[in-house]
């Protein structure tokens, strides 16, 4: 069985309080701008305030000074998922809930596959499991609504266990996943799904895409564009779609893969940038990054694609924007730095052999785990990038490595990661 953790690390300088409130951070981009924090740490000591032995795949967030995670709990028949309260200061549970899965065939060790999600206006957060029970909590871990999406709207929860987090934004809870029913929604299809944060009433179902290929996890970015203010999230259909956040009205989509987008697109002024490790729609190769014009309005074509590099395979891990640089890690753990404006390559640094977790941007350093078991504090420059720190993780009794899945947290000065 393999070692579970939740860790801190502390910096000593003066610290800038702020929540994480998304598993992308307060801007849903991989960045934060809290300065002073660490530049090296040991799974020994150095710089570790505490560890706890709750882990999982998923990211935590940090709100109000509480670390929130879901994870799985129990073995075997007994497996359930669980969403626990820990005291940011000392890795104390504070509380914990658990709930079975139920009607999905996703194993167990896919269980627990998104990350919870805060609302800074009242404190509550709200999970989203793989069998698609949607729930909000108080802060002090009571209930307050669940809605079963797999029995209400048919939610596919497949094999794979590929679950979205929840987004939360004014009044309103954001999912999505392929659904089926009946009617206008019999058809199988990759959806969104508003509620009402407070009360869990439907708020607006959009079907924006067409048949889908994957169940997918792509975490959405919600940014104005020229005055709207637009969600901009992957699909099960090979798109990167954008839908007006309130009403969930089509703007446009892209279609970019023969498989599902599970990467998160970043913004720069009116451009999103995407990226995906699949077969191309109009080429041979696997993979691209692209820059596309984030103002069009229906389907985006070649006309709308500022600029691509076909090949790039980075399927898992989601882009951070560094200034007038695009920094993200393909799926062979390979760190690549390319020029905002051109995609011209400017580096690259291999981290390892394998990657899942997306990397944190904050204080001119890059924090990023690998599925290896290593963790790296590296300062990304213009023309290469500097590694502060690498530590490897301690192995498993069966040897296999600590992997680091989900991102790392920043708040108040600390950086939180789970492995």
């Amino acid at each position: 069985m393999l070692n579970r953790s939740l860790l801190l690390l502390l910096c000593a300088g003066v610290a800038f309080a702020g929540d994480w409130a998304d598993w992308r951070g307060p801007r849903r981009d991989g960045t934060s701008p809290e300065k002073n924090l660490p530049q090296k740490w040991s799974p020994k000591g150095e710089n570790l305030a505490w560890r706890v032995p709750y882990g999982g795949r998923s990211a935590p967030i940090v709100m109000g000074n509480r670390v929130y995670l879901l994870n799985p709990a129990g073995q075997g028949e007994r497996l359930q998922e669980r969403l626990m309260c820990l005291d940011g200061d000392s890795g104390k549970v504070l509380w914990e809930y658990k709930y079975n899965v139920f009607q999905s065939d996703v194993p167990p060790h896919r269980a627990a596959w998104s990350s919870p999600a805060g609302d800074p206006e009242t404190g509550n957060v709200y999970i989203f499991g793989v069998g698609g029970s949607l729930m909000g909590f108080t802060r002090d871990g009571k209930k307050l609504w669940e809605r079963s999406l797999g029995e209400e709207f048919g939610l596919v929860t497949t094999h794979g266990g590929r679950t979205v987090s929840p987004v939360v934004e004014e009044d309103l809870v954001v999912v999505s996943g392929i659904t089926t029913g009946w009617g206008s929604q019999a058809r199988a299809q990759h959806r969104f799904m508003a509620f009402d944060k407070r009360t869990g009433q439907t708020v607006y179902v959009s079907t924006p895409g067409g048949r889908p290929f994957d169940t997918t996890y792509a975490p959405p970015v919600i940014a104005d564009i020229n005055g709207v203010r637009t969600l901009i999230a992957g699909g099960g259909d090979g798109c990167m779609h954008a839908i007006k956040f309130r009403t969930g009205e089509p703007l446009w989509k892209y279609a970019v893969s023969k498989r599902g987008l599970n990467t998160g697109a970043v913004i720069n002024g009116t451009t999103a940038i995407v990226s995906h490790s699949e077969e191309n729609f109009d080429s041979s190769e696997m993979g691209v990054v692209a820059a596309i014009d984030a103002t069009h309005a229906g389907d985006i074509g070649p006309q709308q694609v500022k600029w691509s590099v076909k090949g790039f395979q980075g399927g898992y891990s989601s882009p951070v924007i560094d200034g007038d640089r695009l920094l993200q890690v393909d799926n062979g753990a390979n760190l690549f730095a390319f020029d905002i404006q051109t995609g011209k390559t400017l580096w690259q640094l291999n981290l390892g052999t394998i990657q899942k977790s997306s990397p944190v941007l904050a204080d001119g350093k890059l924090y990023v785990g690998s599925e290896s078991g290593k963790f790296f504090i590296i300062r990304p420059g213009q023309e290469k990038a500097e590694v502060l720190d690498e530590d490897e993780m301690p192995l498993a009794p069966d040897g296999s490595p600590e992997k680091f899945i989900g991102s790392p947290a920043i708040s108040d000065g600390r950086v939180f990661l789970v492995t």
